[in-house]
């Protein structure tokens, strides 16, 4: 280290003690603190304000490739610890994380066809999809390397019900290619309120309807929902639903088409 380093990490205490700390040293601390103490250090000591937004851009590439997420340039906003401060929420958010990646599920191999028999919750939080009555078919290598689950219309997989109602809001994405009139989906159980995602309910009969979003109701058809125009004809497509009471939006491939 050059002399003018040196100084950058001296320290001393109340009682008149004085610290050195190497930078490699520095640099592990850092790595290991998350984005408000990050923060508390930058606004604290001037010298390690470069360090701390270092850290917190690097801490914030590993947490985006443990969402398996890709960060845009062109949405970044914001410093690096602002950033990560929200990353951080997403990830503390993240209540059911199911994939399609092998190493995510389990299978059943019947014949020459493989079968999910449940979905590994990545979220960390044990809330994993089993089978329910029938299981989903597994495609291998179907979209960007990965596997996919098929289902056939009386196939379901199922989450555990949760100890308490989630308040909202909350938002849903899913990755789906849907046929026609389709539930992506739903609240499954003789108790449960609807919570939906789907093709369905369209206002006129049509092959293929809309895309839909509702949490209204419970057996009848929904007096309250929200519908955009993508339909259901078997495309891929990334839908995001926020259910927020009247501040709901649905979203499909980036962009709002209810609200």
């Amino acid at each position: 280290h050059r002399k003018g380093e040196l100084l950058d990490m001296h320290f001393r205490s109340k009682s008149g003690a004085d610290f050195f700390l190497d930078g490699l040293v520095v640099e592990c601390i850092l790595l290991n603190l998350k984005a408000d103490d990050l923060h508390s250090v930058s606004i604290t000591c001037r010298s390690l304000r470069f360090p701390a937004q270092a850290a917190a851009h690097r801490a914030l590439l590993l947490l985006a490739e443990s969402l398996s997420c890709t960060l845009l340039r062109h949405c970044e906003r914001g410093s690096w610890i602002s950033q990560l401060r929200e990353w951080e929420a997403v990830r503390q958010a993240n209540l059911v994380w199911l994939n399609g990646d092998e190493k995510a599920v389990v299978l059943v191999k019947q014949g020459d066809q493989q079968f999910v028999k449940c979905c590994v919750d990545q979220s960390g939080n044990g809330n994993s999809a089993s089978m329910y009555m029938r299981m989903p078919a597994y495609k291998p290598d179907t979209i960007n390397g990965l596997g996919v689950l098929e289902f056939d219309g009386a196939s379901v997989l199922k989450t555990r019900p949760f100890a308490e109602p989630i308040p909202q809001p909350i938002t849903l994405m899913v990755v789906a290619r849907a046929r026609g009139d389709t539930t992506i989906v739903d609240s499954l159980g003789p108790n449960s309120s609807r919570f939906e995602l789907c093709h369905g309910y369209p206002s006129g009969w049509h092959p293929s309807p809309e895309i839909c979003m509702t949490a209204s109701g419970h057996d009848a058809s929904p007096k309250h929902s929200l519908r955009g125009s993508t339909r259901g004809t078997g495309d891929w497509h990334i839908y995001t639903a926020i259910f927020d009471q009247r501040r709901s939006e649905v979203f499909v491939d980036g962009f709002c088409e209810a609200s």
